[in-house]
């Protein structure tokens, strides 16, 4: 071999093996290359505590992405700064891209939503879950401030239950404790004094006002308390046993005060100290301190412990 055919054959050598070296690269990156990432835009209202770039894109607890960037903007109808989370979505796992937009886009009209989730409180970590949410319209920020298709974004459940929460204190707040606690001390101090008397045609004046009292106390009682039984099967998925109580007092007392009322119409007409009509208005009365008690107990209690509307009475 001739000396100058040696830089020949290793000029071919080293131009061979990068040739073999370019081509290697190009087929192990042959997704990069060939095949775009899908990605998505999701405007979130809450807080995004625990999520980072790079965190967890799931559908229905299966991994098929990850978060590509997070920003800020600010939406002018909310009046209130958003979050834009831009998804990267696995080409991998798609068929192909066009396929899967127009499946995602299919199943947004179905209630496909974006939700910031904690699986594990221990780390603190968030993922963007994607999961059907039919019954709730979503957070779409329009127009998008990102050439991106949009998933709308529901409340994750940490801001959900905060909602109600503060919903339950706002109506909490609308009911008059002190007035309902003064207003049965005064009814039950008189309703005592009745049914311990000889003359109950001494009492009978002061007996229709008393009812009367009682009666607006009902009826304010039954007007708020649906919505917060309402508010309570929301939080807890069952009806709570403080609320359900007050139901029971203020129905026992509707019916004790339509029985008296009825017995005190015609107790103006007659009692006889032997009567039966003066056995019963003296029974009715003993339901009506014993319904009154109830509500006094239940008042005290929900403006000692507020938070029984939501857990529960405490365990002695």
């Amino acid at each position: 071999m001739s000396e100058t055919r040696k830089p020949f054959l290793i000029g071919s050598f080293l131009l061979g093996g990068l040739v073999l070296l370019v081509a290697g690269a190009l087929l192990l990156s042959r997704e990069s290359w060939f095949s775009k990432p899908s990605e998505y835009v999701v405007y979130f209202t809450g807080a995004l505590d625990g999520l980072d770039v790079g965190a967890d894109v799931t559908y229905r607890g299966v991994k098929i992405g990850s978060v590509r960037e997070i920003r800020l903007s600010y939406d002018s109808q909310i009046k209130d700064v958003v979050m834009p989370v831009i998804l990267r979505v696995d080409p991998q796992k798609a068929a192909s891209q066009r396929d899967f937009d127009r499946v995602v886009k299919q199943l947004i009209k179905r209630g496909l939503r974006a939700q910031l989730q904690t699986p594990s409180l221990l780390t603190g970590k968030a993922i963007v879950a994607l999961d059907m949410f039919p019954d709730q319209a979503g957070y779409v920020f329009s127009p998008s401030e990102v050439d991106l298709p949009s998933i709308p974004s529901v409340p994750s459940r940490i801001d959900q239950a905060a909602n109600v929460l503060q919903e339950l204190a706002s109506s909490l707040r609308e009911v008059p404790l002190r007035e309902l606690i003064e207003s049965a001390n005064r009814t039950l101090q008189a309703i005592e004094k009745l049914s311990s008397s000889d003359d109950l045609h001494q009492g009978l004046s002061s007996l229709s006002a008393t009812l009367a009292n009682l009666d607006r106390l009902s009826r304010h009682l039954e007007q708020q308390l649906p919505g917060l039984l309402d508010s309570a099967q929301r939080s807890s998925g069952e009806l709570n046993a403080t609320l359900v109580e007050i139901r029971q007092a203020a129905a026992s007392t509707r019916q004790t005060l339509e029985q008296a009322n009825g017995l005190l119409v015609d107790g103006r007409q007659s009692i006889g100290p032997q009567s039966t009509l003066q056995y019963e208005l003296g029974t009715t009365l003993q339901q009506l301190s014993r319904a009154s008690k109830a509500l006094q107990r239940t008042a005290e209690t929900l403006e000692q412990q507020p938070q029984s509307l939501i857990f529960g009475k405490p365990q002695p």
